[in-house]
């Protein structure tokens, strides 16, 4: 048995050799080469040794279908054709899927799984009865297939970083033995109590979690504090004293909560209808206050995208996002992701009986954008070792493509609820819906390749701000301010903002975040779906003023739009990634969820600002 897997290990590189030699061999010399483009701004054909390669519009967008009865958007995809040409598939990076485990024998995992010297949780896929029917774990599999399935194999099609490592720890499958997350991150960390040095090659270099929570309780993250606090603590280990100082990139999917409910208006022409709990059509849910996790500046939190190039009509949004990446739709009117699968599962752990794994075109989900995003991250880090996890980050955020360029503001009345693009003061275009855009892979690796360590050591300020003057948050749009003067001078990274106030009707608030150069970011839009009457110490995270100076005043708005008055629904073309116009209804609020308008104002208690930077 040892001897038949060498020679397929070696058979294996001889083909990975080949297709890497064929590759690289295109031709410069056409007649529409243009020596004034940069190397990033062709396109070249993706290798073939693998079936479904054509189909992956993650990879390569054409205008396929994946299987859907549309197509996507030629050109909207991770642009990682080149960096594949160069033989850059992420050697020597390891990617953890923390996640419902991973199915170690599927045919284009198995040669990339690299399990840890710490026991990893238990990786096999097993069959459960849950809630009237039979259910398979195969998350994790799906996940880790689009991240780093193997390529050149004649199996299937092959992840963004195919020649990365993958270690899976098994926190929600049924058969999770990690009782949390931040245990699973030290699992594949290979932590102990004592914190080793972490450089070993099978500690984890990027740690995906397609996972997430979704609260509408904003007090969550005070009344679990050591919870989330105690994540963050072992992420900062792992991004600040791992590998050689050079960390590792926690990757999180942004959620998948833009509406409360929705319906089929036309099933054959692709129409969904979208229910908001607000009456004009906002989000429901915000990033970093429904999952306080998102808020964590240790994460790099990413939003999902169609084929078409906009936002997924599913995925959450606001100011934690950093970056955006493919997920697409349902596959059916639409394509979504082609990725590794599990048509049954292996009924014992010794594999004795198990089902032969294949593969699905129906994978999305903020889910799916996730390990996009890590398999990016990994083919950067493996162009260039020697840049740190934030040096990685820094190349994303200055070389991703703007997406849905004609997007407009989100109104409530005059009132700019949700802005568009808008560039800060250091020249990078933001929106609450893609952080700083699509994730360019080809642009951030010519970058890699031709520097050295680009950020100095990482500062963190933090300063608790005392409210004076009138802190009453009125009805009508009268807003509320309190200011931060900064003295110290920084380079802006990210910026927490931990608020208390009062307020019977938390949906109605919009809370705006004023840099000295005056960047306004919305923080919280109005509209959301939030409940009880008060925040506590709730924690949220603007990426929008990265590059920007600290110096200066800092200014926390609080506004008041009444935009809970009643709910609405809008007409969401899955075919074009659109929503149809003039589609948005009015609704009355649902008697199980109406909320009446504060009957006094609201009130401002306090707030902290905390400054990532250099």
């Amino acid at each position: 048995m040892t001897k038949k897997t060498t020679l397929n290990l070696i058979a294996a590189s001889l083909l990975v050799a080949l297709n890497q030699a064929n590759a690289q061999s295109f031709d410069n010399n056409s007649d529409n080469y243009d020596p004034t483009k940069h190397v990033w701004e062709y396109t070249y054909q993706l290798a073939g040794g693998d079936p479904l390669v054509f189909q992956q519009w993650h990879l390569q967008n054409t205008g396929q279908t994946a299987g859907a009865a549309n197509p996507g958007k030629e050109g909207i995809d991770l642009n990682l054709d080149f960096t594949h040409r160069r033989g850059i598939f992420g050697q020597g990076i390891n990617i953890a899927i923390i996640d419902d485990g991973l199915a170690t024998y599927h045919p284009d995992l198995t040669s990339n799984v690299a399990q840890g010297t710490t026991p990893n949780p238990d990786p096999y896929i097993y069959e459960y009865f849950s809630r009237g029917r039979n259910r398979i774990d195969n998350h994790g599999t799906m996940v880790a297939g689009i991240a780093a399935a193997s390529a050149f194999n004649n199996h299937g099609g092959r992840g963004v970083a195919p020649n990365a490592t993958l270690t899976g720890a098994n926190l929600i499958g049924n058969q999770s033995n990690v009782p949390g997350l931040a245990l699973a991150i030290r699992s594949v960390m290979d932590m102990d109590g004592a914190v080793q040095p972490m450089n070993k090659f099978t500690d984890a270099r990027v740690i995906n979690q397609s996972i997430g929570y979704t609260f509408s309780d904003p007090t969550i993250y005070n009344t679990y504090l050591g919870f989330f606090e105690n994540i963050a603590d072992v992420q900062k280990i792992a991004a600040t004293q791992s590998h050689g100082g050079r960390g590792s990139a926690s990757i999180k999917s942004a959620g998948n909560d833009h509406f409360i409910g929705g319906r089929w208006s036309d099933r054959e022409k692709g129409e969904l209808t979208l229910v908001y709990p607000n009456a004009y059509a906002l989000p429901a849910y915000n990033t970093s206050v429904a999952d306080p996790s998102n808020a964590n500046f240790w994460n790099i939190t990413v939003s999902a995208l169609n084929a078409n190039g906009t936002l997924a009509n599913y995925s959450s949004a606001g100011s934690a996002v950093l970056l955006g990446a493919p997920a697409g739709e349902y596959g059916v009117h639409s394509p979504a992701i082609v990725t590794t699968d599990l048509p049954k599962w292996c009924k014992d752990q010794a594999q004795n009986e198990c089902e032969y794994p294949v593969y699905t075109n129906g994978m999305n989900g903020t889910s799916a954008a996730a390990p996009a995003l890590s398999g990016a991250t990994a083919l950067i880090m493996s162009a260039n070792h020697q840049l740190s996890w934030r040096d990685v980050k820094h190349l994303m955020i200055t070389t991703a493509t703007k997406v849905h360029a004609d997007s407009t503001p989100r109104t409530i009345g005059d009132f700019e609820a949700i802005p568009g693009w808008q560039v800060n003061a250091a020249g990078l275009a933001f929106h609450n819906d893609y952080g700083f855009g699509l994730v360019n892979v080809d642009a951030a690796v010519e970058k890699a390749l031709q520097t050295g360590t680009i950020l100095p050591e990482l500062k963190v300020r933090n300063y608790d701000v005392s409210v004076s003057g009138d802190s009453a948050i009125y009805d009508n749009f009268a807003a509320t301010q309190s200011v931060h003067t900064q003295t110290e001078n920084l380079t802006v990274e990210g910026v927490q903002v931990r608020l208390s106030l009062e307020h019977e009707r938390l949906g109605d608030l919009s809370i705006e975040l004023i840099s000295p150069s005056n960047t306004r970011s919305v923080l919280l839009h109005a509209g959301t779906d939030l409940e009880g009457n008060k925040f506590d110490n709730t924690l949220m995270l603007s990426n929008h003023f990265y590059g920007e100076t600290a110096k200066g005043d800092w200014k926390l708005r609080i506004v008041d739009t009444n935009a809970k008055d009643g709910w609405s629904e809008r007409t969401y073309d899955v075919a074009s990634g659109e929503f149809i116009a003039d589609s948005v209804v009015n609704l009355p609020q649902r008697a199980d969820k109406y909320q009446p308008n504060n009957s006094q104002p609201g009130n401002l208690i306090g707030w902290n600002i905390r400054f990532y930077g250099h």
